[in-house]
C-alpha cells in the first residue's frame, strides 16, 4: 500500500517544471533516513508535526515555497517515512525518461571498474539504451546480471557449466 502512495506523490513531482530542484532536495532528505537519531526524531510522538516540518526544512538549503508545501502535505498526512520510497520512485522514473536502466551484478568477488564498464557498454548496445550496473557481492560461485526494469536476467555458474560438460561427455560415450 505504501508503494502505491509513494508512486502517487512521485507522479505529482514528476509533472512539475522544477522537478530537478525537488528531486535534489528529496535526495538530501532520503539520505538522512540512514541515521537512527533522525528516525527517532521523526517517529517520536512527543514532537509535534510543526516541529518535524521545521526539522525537515532545516536539512535542505533554500527550500522553495512549493517544496515546503509538498513536505507539509506529506507530514500532515503522517507519511514522512515514505520520503525514501518517493525518492526511489522518482529516480526510477527519471531513469526511464532519460532511457537509462539500472541493474545489478551479483558475484562472489568484486568486479573491477573496467569489467563493469565493459558489461555496461555491451548491454547498452544490446538494448539500445544506457545501462548502469551496480556490483553486489554474494555467496554463489557464479555471476548473475539482473535488469529488473527490462525483465532481463542472465547468470553463469561453474556448477552449471560442469553439469553440462558431464552431460555432454556422457552423451558422447
Amino acid at each position: 500500500m505504501d508503494n502505491i502512495i509513494a508512486k502517487v506523490y512521485a507522479k505529482a513531482v514528476l509533472s512539475r517544471g522544477d522537478f530537478e530542484d525537488f528531486y535534489s532536495k528529496l535526495l538530501i532528505l532520503s539520505s538522512a533516513f540512514g541515521s537512527s537519531k533522525f528516525l527517532d526524531i521523526l517517529n517520536s510522538y512527543d514532537i509535534k508535526q510543526e516541529q518535524k516540518l521545521n526539522f525537515l526544512f532545516s536539512l535542505v538549503d533554500n527550500p522553495t515555497q512549493a517544496f515546503k508545501n509538498f513536505i507539509a502535505l506529506i507530514v500532515s498526512n503522517s507519511r514522512e517515512n515514505l520520503i525514501p520510497q518517493i525518492t526511489k520512485e522518482l529516480s526510477e522514473q527519471k531513469a526511464l525518461k532519460d532511457n537509462i536502466f539500472l541493474g545489478k551484478i551479483y558475484s562472489k568477488e568484486a568486479l573491477s571498474e573496467y569489467e563493469i564498464k565493459n558489461l555496461e557498454d555491451k548491454l547498452s548496445q544490446k538494448f539500445n539504451a544506457k545501462i548502469r550496473l551496480d556490483s553486489k557481492i554474494n555467496d554463489n560461485d557464479g555471476v548473475k546480471i539482473s535488469l529488473d526494469t527490462l525483465g532481463y536476467e542472465i547468470s553463469f555458474s561453474m556448477q552449471n557449466l560442469k553439469a553440462k560438460m558431464n552431460e555432454y561427455i556422457l552423451k558422447a560415450i
